[in-house]
């Protein structure tokens, strides 16, 4: 199942993204061509793509004298989805033109895979181990194989790719491979299949599989995402392959059967190349020089290196081929650059992308074949232009950093290094809170568009239940206006429910009214309705409140009471009376008012 690929001269890169985007890069300017979005791409998102060239006859306009018109080849993907409809999307255009489904509505299985041919068409294998033929002049099916076979391992059975074999056979035949938990080779012939024969094992649940013809012979390489090898196989259409004339297989018998059956040779690939880690893309080309076909294998790796092998088919082997030379890209502060992609064009290079910052880098190669390792160091041209050259001084050098002015001296060997660890990390400025989150809200935005558009109530909830007011600002500053009715006839509808629920739409609602007050005030009569309801749904929460609030004490203090145990009854408060004669003298009673009396007396 290919997720991403070359376009067949190599001018755009296409790639699926996790969210079901589809992004074009065009190869020459490295600027990113094309983003689209299909519908419903995240109930039913892209599962794998296939570059095609389709005809398009140019008819006359009525009116005009009818003239002779040649076919105009474009070149379109093919996407297909999880639905089992295949979109045929072009290039030129930037949308799409044509979808592919059954007239029965026999399809609802996921695509799992797709391959193309100039001479045999477009073929689409689903998860159900059928493989469909279309027509895409009249964009319907032409035949249906069913390639399944029967065994005790089910999830192994489901095929992950498959890959259309050419040959020069005087046939109406096609030939197909498919990947499973075995290589299979079959032939397709008026909406039938035939099994020719099985080639090596395939564990992984997705395959990568390539096809190279050169004169009259096929090869396929094969690679799994669990694998660290490619394994290089025959697959020649020979006349052995080709239907009896009277379309009669001969049927052995239980014994003969059996005897086959214990008698089979294991098949054994004719090569294999070792891999760093599992293969991610693989690009193959064979030529013939002096009588001798070369082979040259790119593959670039999930560990983001590019493998290049140069061999020469001279027999089989069976020791594993090792890569001629390993390509790497780094910075200058020896940061890596992973490798996404690898091409191998008909110039004699190499045609690599790499990561650099949010975009994709690429690249023309020529391998070193001198060395086992080649490392390209790249980077940022801007960063490098600021840097100041600075001359030498009592055999000195120093460097002047571009981000703040911290100079650092080396001397000569031996010598100390004057800047300290406080310097160099203040000079980096690394903030993680500060850190943007536009591109969070950029996709909500959009899943919210889609849910409001098909008014999906699991992408709504998904969005709304957010209780941020800072992604709810965000994210509804970004929404057009005419999806607010839309919105506010979901928070209305909402407002009715749970309380969890109702405090998100009051999050909701006031970044509502403070992004949008100038288009509420706007409206119609018809629209503003739904600010009506809201007012009176909370006016009537608000009203109830009170007496919920109330019955809920009573019921604390009722259930409180009846679960308080009868014997752990306390005294909280203890009052004593000790106001007595014995007690208390009767000198404490006397106050200064009758001390200054009995002094008045006196005088």
């Amino acid at each position: 199942m290919a997720e991403a690929a070359f376009s067949e001269d190599g001018k755009y890169y296409s790639l699926i993204t996790q969210d079901g985007r589809l992004r074009i890069w065009d190869t020459e300017t490295n600027v990113l061509k094309q983003e689209y979005t299909p519908d419903l791409h995240l109930t039913s998102p892209p599962s794998c793509l296939q570059w095609i060239s389709v005809t398009s006859n140019t008819s006359p306009t009525k009116g005009v004298r009818r003239k002779s018109f040649s076919g105009v080849e474009t070149q379109c993907i093919a996407l297909g989805t999880a639905s089992g409809k295949i979109l045929i999307y072009s290039v030129s255009e930037a949308q799409i033109e044509t979808v592919l489904t059954d007239k029965n509505n026999a399809i609802h299985s996921k695509v799992q895979s797709l391959d193309w041919h100039r001479k045999y068409g477009l073929f689409s294998c689903t998860s159900d181990s059928h493989v469909w033929e279309w027509d895409l002049q009249s964009s319907c099916v032409r035949h249906k194989y069913n390639i399944h076979v029967y065994s005790k391992n089910k999830q192994g059975n489901k095929i992950s790719a498959i890959r259309i074999v050419p040959h020069n056979q005087n046939t109406p035949a096609k030939f197909l491979i498919s990947s499973s938990w075995q290589i299979r080779l079959w032939r397709l012939i008026d909406s039938e299949a035939t099994l020719i024969k099985c080639l090596g094992h395939n564990a992984a649940p997705r395959a990568l599989l390539t096809v190279a013809t050169v004169n009259n012979s096929s090869w396929l390489i094969e690679g799994s995402q669990t694998e660290r090898l490619l394994s290089f196989w025959d697959v020649t259409i020979t006349e052995e392959n080709l239907p009896q004339e009277n379309s009669e297989e001969s049927t052995p018998c239980k014994k003969q059967r059996k005897k086959s059956l214990t008698s089979a040779t294991v098949p054994v690939p004719t090569y294999n190349f070792v891999l760093e880690d599992a293969p991610r893309i693989i690009d193959v080309e064979l030529k013939v020089e002096n009588g001798a076909t070369r082979l040259s294998l790119a593959a670039a790796t999930r560990s983001g290196v590019v493998h290049y092998y140069g061999h020469l088919l001279n027999g089989a082997s069976h020791k594993p081929v090792k890569p001629s030379v390993t390509i790497q890209v780094t910075t200058e502060d020896a940061q890596p650059l992973p490798l996404q992609c690898v091409q191998l064009p008909k110039t004699g290079d190499l045609l690599i992308g790499y990561c650099s910052g949010p975009g994709v880098v690429f690249e023309k190669v020529i391998p070193d074949l001198k060395t086992k390792t080649q490392v390209l160091i790249r980077g940022d041209k801007s960063k490098e232009d600021k840097n100041e050259v600075v001359p030498k001084e009592n055999d000195q050098i120093t460097y002047v950093e571009p981000l703040g002015g911290v100079s650092r001296k080396r001397g000569n060997v031996g010598g100390k290094v004057e800047v300290t660890m406080e310097s160099r990390l203040s000079n980096l400025s690394l903030d993680v809170k500060s850190r943007s989150k536009t591109a969070v809200n950029q996709n909500l935005t959009k899943l919210l568009i889609q849910g409001l558009h098909s008014r999906d109530k699991n992408l709504i909830l998904t969005v709304l239940q957010r209780n941020d007011p800072a992604v709810a600002h965000n994210t509804i500053s970004s929404l057009p206006v005419n999806y607010i009715p839309a919105l506010l006839e979901q928070l209305t509808d909402m407002a009715t429910r749970k309380t969890s629920q109702c405090s998100s739409v009051c999050t909701w609602l006031c970044a509502v009214l403070q992004c949008h007050s100038a288009s509420l005030l706007a409206t119609s009569p018809h629209q503003s309705e739904h600010l009506t309801k809201l007012l009176a749904i909370f006016t009537q929460r608000r009203s109830n409140l009170c007496q919920l609030l109330s019955l809920k004490g009573r019921l604390d203090l009722t259930s409180c009471r009846r679960l308080a145990p009868e014997g752990d009854s306390h005294t909280l408060l203890q009052y004593e009376d000790s106001s007595s004669d014995e007690d208390v003298p009767p000198e404490g009673y006397e106050s200064d008012s009758r001390q200054s009396w009995d002094d008045g007396d006196t005088d």
